[in-house]
């Protein structure tokens, strides 16, 4: 049923624009051009020779429109010769056995122009005609085939119940294990079919937010970095497994650490042959400033520990529990004395 309305639907949408497409060429076109080459002949048929300028420009503005409107077969170069008519009888060198010619020339375009457009419009009306006639005998079969589809469906109604059921099923158990990407296609009945575009829909959203959620985490990620590289402090931070999260060039510089990335890098596995790293883990919080020998010459920095804690909401039946879990660490070196 669902395939059977869908081409009902787009040859209805295809025959609806084919006629109004057809109707709207033949207005937007050829009526215009009748409606230039009209106003075109009125200026020649109620004014003498010569034409003054007002009289000119009028048909001056006609012309240029018609100009603008080609459409026909022959229309270009019978327009041409208007144009040719017409620049002949304004010109002041003309005399007045020209001028009257080049009217005579002028009426003669304008009657063929006229001609090639009332032929278009009798053609495309017969176009539109056909086309009607065509459009309503394939709708008329395919009311007929729909119907009996219809009948076909009521008979074998059963299995168009289970099997969307399934599928349903089926992408409940996608979407749970965060496939969001899973979309359900029903159609088998159009109560199925709207249960399966609000399951699309309700999919769509939770990837959109998946997709936010991490945007808006990478965002405030590169701020952050943005902002510890900025600090006059050297300042090192490092997750649960002792892993480099993120490091600022005044870090490097103090610990003496090489320009490639150490993003990733275990602080342990550094400190084996980072003398400075190994202080610095040792010397947690401690009340005696770390010694740094920087430039030939010896600095005294103050450490920070900080711990990361990451709140773990578990919802309870009747209260809210919160536990917190260490995901790390941020180390902050300040300059004392040196």
């Amino acid at each position: 049923m669902f395939v059977v309305v869908l081409i009902f639907g787009v040859v209805s949408v295809y025959y609806i624009k084919v006629i109004s497409e057809t109707s709207n060429v033949t207005l937007k076109n050829n009526y215009e051009t009748l409606l230039f080459t009209q106003e075109m002949r009125s200026v020649l048929d109620e004014n003498d020779l010569p034409l003054t300028s007002r009289e000119s420009e009028t048909f001056e503005e006609a012309l240029k429109k018609q100009e603008n409107n080609i459409t026909e077969p022959g229309e270009k170069a019978t327009t041409e010769d208007l144009r040719k008519a017409f620049t002949l009888l304004i010109n002041p060198l003309s005399d007045l056995n020209q001028k009257q010619q080049a009217k005579r020339n002028a009426h003669l375009q304008l009657k063929k122009i006229e001609s090639l457009n009332m032929r278009a419009i009798v053609l495309k009306n017969n176009y539109t005609h056909s086309t009607v006639s065509k459009a309503a005998f394939y709708l008329g079969s395919i009311v007929f085939i729909t119907f009996l589809i219809l009948f076909i469906l009521i008979v074998n109604f059963p299995g168009f119940i289970l099997n969307p059921l399934h599928e349903l099923t089926n992408g409940l158990d996608q979407v749970s294990r965060k496939n969001y990407n899973t979309r359900l296609n029903f159609s088998t009945s159009e109560e199925f079919t709207r249960l399966a575009e609000a399951f699309n829909t309700m999919a769509a959203r939770l990837s959109e937010q998946e997709d936010t959620d991490l945007s808006k985490t990478i965002s405030a990620e590169l701020r952050i970095k943005m902002l510890i590289e900025e600090m006059p402090y050297a300042v090192l931070g490092v997750n649960e497994k002792q892993e480099i999260l993120f490091i600022n060039q005044e870090a490097k510089k103090i610990l003496n650490l090489s320009e490639k990335s150490v993003i990733g890098q275990s602080v342990l596995e550094l400190s084996k042959s980072n003398h400075l790293m190994k202080m610095m883990l040792e010397n947690n919080d401690a009340a005696s400033p770390l010694q740094v020998n920087q430039d030939g010459k010896v600095s005294y920095f103050q450490q920070k520990s900080i711990e990361i804690v990451v709140p773990n909401f578990k919802p309870d039946l009747e209260t809210l529990q919160i536990a917190g879990y260490s995901a790390g660490r941020i180390r902050i070196l300040k300059k004392v004395t040196g």
